[in-house]
């Protein structure tokens, strides 16, 4: 339809083409299951798979038999997988890495975990199992980051056909049935009362408890010199992650039913941010008359960053307003 905005089209493309592109995966899926073959061991294939071996799953004695996924169902679940993995990830992973710039201090600090824990420069040789385990620092900045500044403003949570009591303070309130309750996220993340006087600084060291008895660095050490880690990063305290009251911080939401991407979510950004920041360090562009200031010229630009990570608004997400006027460089260290 030609008097239809060009933007409006490209997401109707946009949605056929991503419909046509998950129908040929769940056809070659299928494919691959009436061969006998492994599959692609992704969403899909799980999802495709489940269906598959759910035919006729019975829940329990005197229940009717579960049905199975239909295809509009299966397709539905995928987008909203994507959806809710792509925005979300892409808004917090831009918003850290922002802070970070503003604040080249914490750059510094995990720079000093990640050379001492991966003292190798080939990624390939780290190990999730002894690696992500370690980088108590790196996750610590993930952590703060949607403490702070969470693409969601509220997790919806809904009383089903019973009710529920909720404990405040000396009150026990009731909560009826078929009641939808929306805790305020960033209320409940910056309140004083569990975060301290500072609640709303972004402070990814509050999240690090240390002890007085340093690692050992890691076993997998090279014995090439320039990889080894400086001399003055030969050791760290022994730092574990604060453990927040239950209740207090719910990015990810909580209970059972709470986000399936958590783990995904934190193990690809401690990732990304090993590799990132062990060689390099995240500095922001000055403009021209910024340039002119020499040494308060970096100053002034750290505090452009800052205020753009400051100035979000809600769009379909929590974001920032503007981060097209800030650009940022690695340089090596």
């Amino acid at each position: 339809m030609p008097f239809v905005p060009k933007q409006w089209q490209q997401v109707g493309w946009a949605l056929r083409a991503f419909k046509k592109y998950m129908l040929d995966q769940i056809d070659d899926e299928k494919r691959s299951i009436s061969e006998g073959e492994a599959g692609s061991k992704t969403l899909v294939s799980n999802l495709v798979r489940a269906v598959e071996n759910q035919q006729s799953t019975v829940a329990g004695p005197g229940s009717q038999a579960l049905k199975p996924l239909s295809v509009d169902e299966i397709l539905g679940n995928i987008f909203v997988f994507n959806f809710a993995g792509h925005d979300t990830t892409a808004i917090t992973f831009t918003t850290a890495i922002y802070s970070l710039v503003a604040y080249p201090e914490v750059q510094d600090w995990i720079s000093e975990e990640i050379n001492f824990y991966l003292p190798d420069d080939d990624s390939s040789t780290w190990q999730y199992e002894k690696t992500f385990p370690k980088l108590q620092r790196c996750l610590a900045v993930l952590l703060e980051t949607v403490r702070l500044y969470s693409p969601l403003l509220n997790v919806p949570k809904y009383t089903a056909t019973n009710p529920q009591t909720l404990r405040v303070n000396d009150r026990t309130l009731r909560i009826p049935p078929n009641t939808i309750v929306a805790p305020h996220m960033n209320a409940l993340h910056t309140h004083p009362r569990y975060w301290g006087d500072d609640s709303l600084q972004w402070r990814p060291s509050r999240w690090i408890v240390s002890s007085t008895t340093p690692p050992s660095p890691s076993s997998s050490s090279p014995t090439n010199p320039t990889t080894r880690t400086k001399p003055e990063q030969t050791s760290i305290p022994t730092e574990h992650l604060l453990n927040p009251l239950k209740g207090t911080y719910i990015p990810w939401s909580d209970g059972v039913q709470n986000c399936p991407g958590k783990k995904f979510a934190q193990v690809e950004w401690v990732g990304a941010v090993a590799r990132l920041c062990r060689r390099h360090r995240a500095v922001p562009v000055l403009l021209p008359e910024e340039k002119k200031i020499d040494e308060q010229g970096m100053r002034k630009a750290r505090e452009r960053v800052r205020a753009c990570v400051e100035d979000t608004g809600m769009r379909l997400l929590l974001q920032m307003e503007r981060p097209e006027g800030v650009r940022i460089r690695w340089v090596e260290r």
